[in-house]
């Protein structure tokens, strides 16, 4: 078979599209951010479900990072940036699959997916 031949039967194969990373971001209502400082039961169980939802993210593989924020002033649409978590999904619909379990946008909130731009390496001479 020749070079061109079998380049030409590669490119015709379906070939699956290679995992890329998403930022899934949290915005949850002023009352699930006031939660966070609650030391009772309630605060409890606020930060118990996002201990569980990142261990499932976690353990499925798909999480690379993340972190809790700062909670600043409400947006325009009342909700609070309250996180992010940098996932690996195989499409932006897997992504956003993971990101509709997030407890945010369980309980009023969202969670919002954005893609990361794919760069070339910037040289540092």
């Amino acid at each position: 078979m020749t070079r061109l031949a079998l380049a030409a039967l590669l490119a015709a194969l379906p070939l699956a599209a290679p995992a890329a990373d998403f930022t899934i971001f949290i915005h949850e209502t002023p009352a699930d951010s006031a939660l966070r400082s609650d030391p009772g039961a309630a605060g409890q169980a606020y930060w118990a479900t996002w201990a569980a939802w990142s261990a499932d993210l976690a353990a499925s593989g798909a999480m690379t990072g993340g972190a809790p924020l700062v909670p600043g002033a409400p947006g325009p649409d009342g909700l609070i940036l309250g996180g992010y978590f940098v996932i690996r999904a195989d499409s932006p619909a897997d992504a956003a699959a993971l990101a509709a379990t997030a407890p945010s946008a369980l309980r009023g909130g969202t969670a919002t997916v954005a893609a990361h731009l794919d760069i070339m390496p910037m040289s540092t001479d």
